[in-house]
């Protein structure tokens, strides 16, 4: 019988400011720049400078899956206009914000 591995991280939701993943078995917030981890009662704990020190992978991990979600926004709004991705392009050339 095999089971199903573990995923390393989970993004939950990005509601009110807050930024919610979930990474191994821990559930973390990142508001106001700061980043807490969650109790199973819901008690914040602010992760401190050492902390950071010594898993450094949370902080990368809310960087990483922070521009992996604006992407997949930003692909999502682009899908549902009704503008082509020529005309896009063509407008931006046309306003000089793209080079050739």
């Amino acid at each position: 019988m095999t089971s199903i591995p573990q995923k390393k991280t989970e993004f939950i939701s990005n509601e009110n400011g807050e930024f919610r993943m979930r990474i191994y078995s821990y559930e973390y917030i990142q508001k106001d720049g700061e980043i807490y981890r969650v109790s199973k009662s819901g008690y914040l704990f602010l992760i401190e400078f050492a902390e950071h020190l010594e898993k450094p992978w949370i902080r990368l991990s809310f960087e990483r899956e922070r521009k992996f979600q604006k992407r997949k926004a930003l692909a999502i709004g682009l899908q549902n206009s009704n503008i082509p991705s020529y005309e896009r392009r063509a407008f931006k050339k046309r306003m000089g914000w793209v080079g050739a």
